[in-house]
Parts: C-alpha cells; sequence; structure tokens
C-alpha cells in the first residue's frame, strides 16, 4: 500500500471513529445498557444498525485494505446519522463517487433569494438541476422575460430549442446552443434515473432537429465564465460577461450572474432598460421565484 492510501485509511479510520463517538444510544433508539468506557456507540451498534457484519465494519474503522461498496457506505452514513457534507466526506475518503439523491422539489432559500435582490440591476437567475429556471430578479426578467414563461418554457434548454423569441435575443444562438447542450449533458448525467429529465430530452430530440443533431455529438462543457451577446427588442445588442456560481447543497442549483464592463456602452444600455421597465434604479428591487420547476402559472414575488 502507498503511502497515501494508507493515510487516506487512518483518515477514514479517525473520521469513523469521530461520527460514531458523537451519537449516543438513546438517539437511535438503542438501551444504553452496560456502563461505557467511551462516548457514542460501540463499533458492534453501527454493524447491526447499517446490517452490516461487525468484524468487518472493525476492520473498516481500523483502516485495514478492504473493499468496500457505495451502498455499505450509504447504510453507514444512515446509522451514523451523517450530514450531506459528511456522507461526500466519507465517499472521498473510501475513494468511491458520491450518488446521492437529490430532492424532487427543488426549492431556493430565503438567502439566496435575497442575494438575487442585491445583485439589481445586474441579471441573475437560478437554475436547478434539470436547468428549471427557479428564481431570478427583476434585471434578468426585464432582459429574458422569465416571468412570462409557463410550464416547459420555464426550462432553460427547452426555451432555447423551442422558443424563437428567445432565439432572437441571443447575439449568437448557434454557439449558445452548441454550449447549452453541453453543459446540460454533463450535469444530467449525475441523474440517470431522472424520469422529468429523460422526458425533456426524448422531447427536445423528438421536436427539436438542431437538439438532436447537437444532442448526438455527445460533447461535454462544464460550467464556465466568459461573454454572452444579447440583441434585446428595446434597447439593441448588449455585450455582457456571465458566472455560474454553484449553491450549497446536492442538487446541482447554481446561479448565473451577468454584468456589464464598468463605463461601457452595453452597462449604459442595461441601465436603460432597467428603467424602461422599472424606473429609476433608486427602486427597491424584489426578486421573483417560481413556485416549482415546472409548475403551473403561478409566480411568488418575494
Amino acid at each position: 500500500m502507498t503511502d497515501a492510501k494508507a493515510e487516506r485509511r487512518l483518515e477514514l479510520s479517525d473520521f469513523l471513529r469521530t461520527r460514531r463517538a458523537k451519537i449516543s444510544p438513546a438517539d437511535v433508539g438503542l438501551a444504553e445498557g452496560a456502563r461505557r468506557r467511551t462516548p457514542g456507540l460501540r463499533r458492534e451498534e453501527v454493524a447491526l444498525l447499517a446490517n452490516i457484519g461487525a468484524t468487518w465494519y472493525t476492520r473498516l474503522e481500523q483502516g485495514l485494505p478492504i473493499n468496500v461498496s457505495a451502498e455499505v457506505l450509504q447504510s453507514i452514513s444512515r446509522a451514523l446519522r451523517l450530514t450531506s457534507d459528511e456522507r461526500r466526506h466519507l465517499h472521498l475518503l473510501a475513494g468511491l463517487p458520491l450518488t446521492l439523491a437529490p430532492p424532487e422539489e427543488e426549492r431556493v432559500s430565503d438567502l439566496v433569494l435575497r442575494v438575487l435582490d442585491a445583485l439589481d440591476p445586474a441579471p441573475a437567475y437560478v437554475l436547478g438541476r434539470r436547468w428549471d429556471i427557479l428564481a431570478w430578479n427583476r434585471s434578468a426578467d426585464a432582459l429574458s422575460d422569465y416571468s412570462g414563461a409557463t410550464g416547459r418554457s420555464r426550462n432553460l434548454v427547452w426555451r432555447l430549442f423551442m422558443d424563437e423569441a428567445t432565439r432572437c435575443r441571443m447575439g449568437d444562438p448557434e454557439c449558445v446552443m452548441r454550449r447549452c447542450v453541453a453543459q446540460f449533458r454533463a450535469v444530467v448525467a449525475k441523474y440517470p434515473n431522472d424520469a422529468s429529465i429523460r422526458e425533456l430530452i426524448d422531447e427536445l430530440r423528438t421536436n427539436s432537429s438542431a437538439f438532436r443533431s447537437l444532442w448526438a455529438e455527445h460533447d461535454v462543457l462544464g460550467s464556465s465564465e466568459g461573454l454572452k451577446r444579447f440583441v434585446h427588442p428595446d434597447v439593441g445588442e448588449m455585450i455582457l460577461d456571465h458566472i455560474a456560481l454553484a449553491l450549497p447543497g446536492d442538487g446541482d442549483m447554481r446561479m448565473t450572474v451577468l454584468t456589464a464592463a464598468p463605463g461601457s456602452e452595453s452597462e449604459r444600455k442595461l441601465h436603460a432598460l432597467w428603467t424602461r421597465r422599472y424606473g429609476t434604479l433608486s427602486v427597491v428591487p424584489k426578486n421573483i421565484a417560481a413556485t416549482g420547476a415546472l409548475a403551473p402559472d403561478t409566480l411568488v414575488a418575494m
């Protein structure tokens, strides 16, 4: 065993032992039993709760070189009541990828909504793992008309390939479409059992020859930063910087923020767009959140 692997197994051993020490038998419905020399659960109790062999678990916690599966790690995570961050750390220490089932309903936290508020007049919006547009601020709505979206049109990929008005606002739609498909594929590959994602892909492959062609190329691209060119019907062409920021959690939610270079013509136009829609920039902005990923036609003003 290399020094690195030995160190990793010691880290795993210490992590399991310290997590075990933080849980009392009463926390998991077990009797206290005889007097305990150390706080927390015994190894045998963790094995019992995880439905695995006590000898096997002992060897794992001792840092011995044994094979472990993702399913067993999930059982141990439940037994030790690990948080999502702790589960991720456990899998990393064991050298295994972490696959978590994210919550079916995606919700944007109040803190993220306040951040959207604070970013006005810079357009900003939040995408879920299916690329549904979950929340946006008023500047993003002025730029892309998200508040007029219902049903499938709340999905950014669907809008780009199925809505002509959305494509017309892109200065280089072919480039945007190519990058969109490659980034979308990179995210949704993590969720092979998500029926909603599969339905969306099937619908787009059936109804959009452009999507079907790009999907067949199997390009993959991570989130990035760069420039986007918009052609807005009210103020014309704008060149905006964009960056995608991952939000905490296990569901691949991310916030995209668009900004214009200070003193540029695009900054002037972005401010003009805000003024046309909402008045002076001194107006207190309010973000908007969709009530659900593909919920009915109801929006909640936060």
